[in-house]
């Protein structure tokens, strides 16, 4: 799976303009800069948002964290979900998750403003709060934008 991972990463950089070997933050700021404004399709292509591009960029945004912060993926089984079974990328205790590909997916499928950016700063300056380790709390869902970006 890890190098399924990787190629689909490589795959992500393609699309969001940068290179897999990029510096993390370069990467997050192609990211988010692609999920606010996605490219659209050719006159006669059909863009699947999940195989086509929440997959390869939400590797490449993981790929990243791991980079930056030395997080792990992981195969988690969400309770409250009815046990669905989803990749995430988690830091060393546990306490924080980020479901790139799931992310990723809804903000391509809802036209919801990323977050990426955000998050990533938020990290790099150490303003999450602790949480417990263990929790797995979805890092994503309480990261948001005060005012909304342009």
């Amino acid at each position: 799976m890890a190098a399924n991972l990787h190629g689909a990463a490589t795959e992500g950089a393609e699309l969001v303009g940068t290179s897999v070997d990029a510096e993390p933050a370069v990467i997050v700021e192609a990211i988010n800069s692609f999920l606010a404004k996605p490219k659209k399709a050719g006159w006669f292509a059909k863009v699947d948002n999940w195989d086509d591009r929440a997959l390869p960029i939400g590797s490449l945004w993981g790929h990243a964290i791991a980079r930056k912060f030395g997080w792990q993926w992981a195969s988690l089984t969400q309770h409250d979900h009815d046990d669905f079974k989803a990749i995430a990328i988690v830091n060393d205790d546990r306490s924080l998750a980020v479901f790139p590909f799931h992310y990723c997916f809804g903000c391509l499928e809802n036209h919801v403003p990323p977050t990426v950016l955000l998050a990533y700063n938020m990290l790099d300056a150490a303003k999450i709060p602790q949480q417990p380790p263990g929790g797995y709390m979805n890092l994503m869902d309480g990261v948001h934008h005060i005012i909304p970006p342009a």
